[in-house]
């Protein structure tokens, strides 16, 4: 099961997803028919997904082949694996646990126009599977996760605003993280790495879901 089959769109996702491509093509001056790539980051249980799952299906409604790489796919360890491992060393979080460099090797395989094999996280096995990912075809690509806006070669940079904090309820129904208390150590710290990435950003979205640009 991929990130965007675990997800459930609602009607108001797509309707704020319209209003969001609306404003890229306004706002951003970025053409859908150029083959952009898109990134959209936050902290946990910002957003992040839903929006780019929602985006992909506006974008695919209009006619526009469009891939999402998820970045939960590429940590270099799977979930309960990654949190052990931040129980004995929480000195290891942050974007030094994902495998950054393949996500811009399948970002780079999109630009030349090239299918490529991609990893995708099997959450109930604690696993990594592959899956085949279709670029060559594919007039958009999505990258959303944490720390995505560290990736050079993005068209678009979207930010999500709402903090962990923000988030308690939203990450509580999701009911995915680990639950433990060393997780909001965890939250904590990726507030201090990801918060600067709005600097970078294009586009800002307020835990309202209120887009707007940066000036």
């Amino acid at each position: 099961m991929t990130g965007e089959e675990r997800l459930s769109i609602e009607p108001s996702h797509l309707a704020f997803a319209r209003a969001l491509l609306d404003t890229i093509r306004r706002d951003v001056g970025i053409r859908t028919d150029a083959r952009p790539v898109i990134g959209i980051a936050g902290e946990s249980g910002s957003g992040k997904s839903i929006t780019a799952t929602a985006l992909a299906q506006v974008l695919r409604e209009t006619g526009c082949s469009t891939v999402v790489l998820h970045q939960d796919d590429y940590f270099l360890r799977p979930p309960r694996a990654n949190h052990q491992h931040r129980c004995g060393d929480l000195a290891s979080v942050g974007p030094q646990e994902v495998d950054l460099t393949r996500l811009a090797t399948h970002v780079a395989a999109f630009r030349t126009g090239r299918d490529a094999v991609g990893p995708a996280v099997d959450h109930r096995l604690d696993a990594f599977h592959t899956r085949p990912l279709p670029l060559a075809q594919a007039t958009v690509l999505i990258v959303e996760g944490t720390y995505v806006l560290d990736l050079d070669d993005l068209d678009v940079r979207i930010f999500l605003e709402a903090t962990h904090q923000d988030t308690v309820e939203r990450r509580r129904r999701r009911n995915r993280d680990v639950d433990a208390p060393i997780v909001d150590q965890v939250l904590a710290i990726e507030h201090g790495l990801i918060a600067p990435y709005a600097e970078r950003a294009h586009l800002l979205i307020d835990r309202d879901f209120v887009v707007r640009l940066r000036r």
